[in-house]
């Protein structure tokens, strides 16, 4: 297996491109997006790749009078072309509203490379479709179980065939929001009606509670590992995000913990995610256990633990076209080929 070195080397040589920071700046998030736009902007320059960050609030695509593609920023009248030479990274809550999903379907059918694709970040935002298609792969995850009405929470934790503690999760959710520990039968039926008092529209889940003093996030870019941090759990808590106030630190990862996260990140086509698994208490022999994958991966605790130049690295890996995956128009079953 070439080292994630050796494959920057080799990228180094390939063509430049143009990019796009698509970036939205969320309420607790300690990522600070704007700060990390601007390394990406700043990085992309020293490699001569001419970047352009824009604020999703407010950005909108459109074609001009030649048929050329044109993103704009909500105060930019001026707008960056965008075409088949050109990548958009998009690290902003893009499934929160379906103008920033449509925008992100634009540049799809537009021959544009997303990092990630749209089918990416749905799958990925929605813990349940998560957890199917890691099933699908046969990966190793907690039993989950969706709540399918909430009065029927306590049915759900039967069929889960679990005892307590276990974790109840919101089907959307990032930085620990919308996770709970849930120690009793009366908690699970109190919360599960109080989260749907609150948004009857809410998705729940259940999951098994895995004791554990750390879990680990490995970020999967191009098909190709990354590095990874671990990240201990918090004092009187049972979460470890760094945005709750996590201190993450290195660590080196097994072969088999690798390759179990590039299958993880093949199976929801992610081109940029990070990997969020429970190591196994055999980890050269065990398969790991996977928690969840985050299409739009924070980088502060990654670059504060590793000190590496993250923004640089990722630039000069898509310098390889080889790695741009491009989502085109669905193929119609009413093909010629297909006519009898």
């Amino acid at each position: 297996m070439k080292s994630f070195g050796t494959h920057l080397q080799e990228a180094a040589n390939e063509k430049p491109y143009r990019f796009v920071y698509l970036w939205h700046d969320m309420p607790d998030d300690p990522d600070d997006p704007e700060v990390t736009a601007d390394d990406f902007i700043r990085e992309g320059g020293n490699l001569g790749l001419k970047g352009y960050k824009v604020d999703v609030l407010g950005a909108y695509s459109e074609l001009d009078s030649k048929g050329k593609r044109f993103i704009y920023g909500i105060d930019d009248d001026k707008g960056f072309l965008v075409d088949e030479n050109t990548i958009v990274f998009i690290r902003a809550p893009i499934t929160k509203r379906k103008a920033w999903l449509d925008l992100l379907t634009q540049l799809e059918r537009g021959g544009v490379c997303c990092v990630n694709n749209r089918h990416c970040m749905e799958v990925t935002t929605d813990k349940f479709r998560t957890s199917l298609v890691l099933a699908e792969a046969d990966l190793l995850q907690p039993k989950t179980i969706l709540i399918h009405h909430q009065d029927k929470s306590l049915d759900a934790f039967d069929r889960l065939d679990s005892k307590y503690p276990v974790i109840l999760k919101t089907l959307t959710g990032s930085l620990g929001i919308g996770v709970v520990k849930i120690e009793t039968a009366e908690s699970l039926s109190a919360t599960t009606q109080l989260l749907h008092k609150l948004d009857p529209d809410m998705g729940v889940l259940l999951q098994d509670f895995i004791k554990i003093d750390y879990d680990v996030r490995a970020h999967i870019i191009a098909g190709k590992f990354y590095g990874a941090i671990k990240r201990p759990i918090i004092k009187k808590d049972f979460r470890s995000n760094v945005a709750l106030g996590s201190v993450p630190e290195t660590i080196t990862l097994t072969e088999l913990e690798i390759d179990h996260c590039i299958q993880a990140a093949r199976v929801v086509d992610g081109l940029w995610v990070g990997v969020d698994f429970i190591p196994a208490k055999d980890r050269e022999k065990d398969s790991p256990i996977f928690i969840e994958i985050n299409a739009t991966p924070g980088t502060k605790g990654y670059k504060e633990a590793t000190k590496a130049n993250i923004a640089k690295d990722i630039l000069t890996t898509f310098m390889d076209r080889t790695t741009w995956l491009k989502t085109q128009p669905i193929a119609s079953i009413y093909s010629k080929d297909g006519e009898k």
